[in-house]
């Protein structure tokens, strides 16, 4: 592995925990992962993951990420 494709998947993973767990924009998600821009952070998704950060959020978010914990 390169070491652009190093950072470009700590990038996604960081972006994958903020989307499943917190209400954050993806243009906001996409800031605090590292990425220049929202753009770039989807064209990552999709050449990673196959699907777009929207709706990867979509398909595995917690609508309520402390219901993990309640039981």
């Amino acid at each position: 592995m390169t070491p652009a494709k190093f950072v470009e998947m700590a990038r996604i993973d960081a972006a994958r925990h903020y989307l499943e767990s917190t209400p954050l924009s993806v243009e906001a998600v996409a800031g605090k992962s590292g990425f220049a821009d929202p753009e770039r952070m989807r064209r990552a998704f999709i050449r990673q993951l196959g699907i777009n950060p929207q709706s990867y959020r979509d398909r595995f978010s917690l609508s309520d990420p402390y219901s993990i914990w309640a039981a």
